[in-house]
């Protein structure tokens, strides 16, 4: 008797317990986002402890199922939906947030268009909105073309910058992880004479701190950052450069003085080789080529985009529209499970919990 009462209890809480809904956009519509996303969808179900939410164009997602034969149908919802209503019992047909963009549609893969960049920033900057009033734990974004962005008349570099601009402004750092390898990046989308000219004590503070707070979300509780140089070997006590005394060191005596564990400032090219025996627990970079080089040699198709410093979770795949890629309907989706692996988790270790937003 005793043995079904603790039966009934965890089935009892297992049914209140509310499950994660994670927005999920599809990217550029001629690149491989929609193929990759329903990929990864279809490996990762049944959904365990979570929900999908796609933000798209329920057409474009239709057709690619087919061309796919995938198993899903698709249910456009709006946020008028009752929030009492359980979600369908049918777990193969996905609710779609209909973004469809009809200006000069052209649904076309392999090619870059200003449709495509509009159609994209629909996708992110809904999803956005979504998160940031908490009707979802986390997104998980599709790749988007750069060009294709600013052909649309949206002048952000990339999702990084997009995120922080339409969550008041916060300060994001973006991190690439590959299994148990992480890196920051002081500087992102600039040239390296610009990333070279804006490093200060201070910026990289700021990295090093919005690291540590992302690192303790992801359930590591005392981190420690390992810090490169900037010259080959450090600069060799002045011999190549002396930014490793005036610019690194002094960053890495404030971020002690705030109770930062880090070490370096290590050769750039051992730093990662470091890192990997356990050493420490994520690099900061100093520029964008210095982490991504070596992170995607580790693992190219399992890395994962992690948006930090932000109030709502964002992870990515590690690669672009790929539209070359794209109409040999041929993409790899191993990179986008992971993402959504790695966002599922996140949420699930954060205190927030977003409303029900029906199926």
């Amino acid at each position: 008797m005793q043995f079904h009462k603790y039966i009934f209890i965890y089935l009892f809480e297992k049914t209140m317990k509310p499950e994660i809904k994670i927005g999920l956009t599809m990217g550029d519509p001629n690149g491989i986002g929609a193929e990759v996303l329903l990929r990864a969808l279809q490996f990762m179900h049944p959904f365990q402890d979570w929900e999908p939410l796609i933000f798209g164009d329920p057409k474009i997602l239709t057709e690619m199922n087919k061309i796919l034969d995938a198993p899903f149908s698709f249910k456009s919802i709006s946020e008028k939906h009752s929030t009492q209503t359980k979600k369908v019992i049918d777990s193969f047909c996905l609710p779609v947030i209909d973004l469809s963009v009809q200006k000069d549609r052209k649904w076309e893969l392999g090619t870059s268009s200003a449709w495509g960049g509009e159609s994209a920033f629909q996708f992110v900057h809904n999803a956005i909105d979504w998160a940031n009033r908490k009707k979802i734990a986390a997104i998980v974004t599709a790749p988007l073309a750069k060009e294709s962005l600013q052909a649309a008349g949206h002048s952000f570099p990339g999702h990084t910058e997009m995120l922080s601009h339409y969550s008041n402004g916060a300060r994001s750092v973006m991190m690439l992880a590959v299994d148990d390898l992480r890196a920051t990046m002081v500087t992102l989308h600039v040239s390296l004479r610009q990333a070279l000219e804006s490093l200060t004590p201070e910026l990289i503070l700021e990295v090093m701190e919005i690291t540590v707070s992302g690192l303790k979300n992801m359930g590591i509780t005392d981190p420690i950052l390992g810090i490169p140089g900037l010259n080959p070997h450090a600069g060799e006590n002045r011999l190549f450069g002396d930014e490793e005394d005036i610019i690194i060191r002094p960053a890495m005596e404030l971020a002690r003085g705030k109770g930062i564990r880090c070490e370096g400032p290590f050769p750039p090219d051992t730093v990662f080789l470091e890192h990997r025996k356990g050493r420490f627990d994520a690099v900061v970079a100093l520029y964008h080529d210095q982490a991504l080089i070596p992170l995607k040699l580790f693992g190219f198709e399992r890395a994962v985009n992690v948006t930090l410093g932000l109030p709502i979770i964002r992870t990515s795949p590690d690669h672009g529209t790929a539209f070359e890629l794209a109409p040999q309907i041929a993409a790899n989706p191993r990179s986008m499970i992971e993402a959504i692996k790695t966002a599922v988790k996140m949420a699930n270790s954060s205190l927030f919990t977003a409303d029900k937003v029906d199926s």
